[in-house]
């Protein structure tokens, strides 16, 4: 993996990595200097687009399409765990729309959590911004990710920028969204939990990465979370992802744990 960059504030960075026995050459812009987290997020997500293609290449040379079109949503109805910074994202996004189309986006994040309160998997007495999902029984240590997204399946919770079984801000989806495809039926996708998806295993996880760089710049164990709490997240602890940090040494430290994750190595727990 070789990376160069150049300029003051936003370099070019190429990156050269070997994804799915694919040798893979491709450019993403690097911020310098006093950046936020999120000055990373183009960068990510060409990232997270380039090792899906490999994948997606590598199985259709194995005679398996991929399955996924525009208006098979049944994924948007999973649980959708993401990294912190992508809420923040998200959260701004929202509140750059239009007041009509905010308020329709806003209700829609509001449902979904009133629907896991009702159902359990969130606690409405617990504090907004860093609730995680509530065990089953008493005495649990937790969910198992496995019972979590069976539970969230369940409740039947669209994506709140799901539109027509299409998503509604497609360049700016989060990397877990951009990494996730099956060569199963699509129709298999409404019954993720009764039959098989076959689904194809991505090399690294960005948005788990993303998770992992902002732990490292803020301290904050609750990293990831779940789509439908960006909002609530955001309201409180969306300053957090103010602060700055060197844009480039950040990228760096990105593609150390992207390097040794590829080496099948554990990603270095420091900045």
């Amino acid at each position: 993996m070789e990376t160069s960059n150049a300029s003051r504030r936003v370099g070019l960075a190429t990156i050269r990595m070997d994804l799915q026995g694919q040798h893979r050459a491709f450019s993403v812009p690097v911020p310098q200097g006093p950046s936020r987290l999120l000055d990373l997020l183009p960068a990510t997500r060409e990232i997270a687009n380039q090792e899906a293609q490999a994948n997606i290449d590598r199985s259709r040379s194995e005679g398996k399409d991929i399955s996924c079109r525009a208006g098979c949503g049944a994924c948007c109805r999973q649980i959708v765990a993401i990294s912190a910074v992508e809420a923040q994202s998200l959260a701004e996004l929202v509140a750059s729309m239009p007041a009509e189309r905010q308020a329709v986006i806003r209700e829609r994040f509001a449902d979904g959590i009133r629907r896991l309160e009702e159902a359990g998997v969130l606690d409405a007495s617990e504090p907004k911004g860093f609730r995680l999902p509530v065990a089953r029984n008493q005495g649990d240590l937790g969910l198992s990710l496995a019972d979590l997204g069976h539970r969230y399946f369940r409740q039947g919770i669209a994506c709140p920028f799901l539109e027509d079984e299409s998503c509604s801000i497609y360049e700016d989806r989060p990397a877990i969204c951009r990494q996730y495809h099956v060569t199963s039926p699509a129709a298999n996708c409404d019954h993720v939990f009764e039959i098989p998806i076959d689904r194809i295993e991505p090399t690294f996880h960005v948005s788990e990465l993303l998770g992992l760089l902002f732990y490292k710049l803020t301290n904050m164990e609750q990293c990831t979370l779940m789509l439908i709490q960006s909002l609530e997240w955001s309201e409180v602890n969306g300053s957090v992802l103010d602060q700055t940090g060197d844009g480039g040494l950040m990228f760096k430290t990105l593609m150390n744990d992207i390097a040794a994750l590829a080496q099948n190595e554990p990603a270095d727990p420091s900045l």
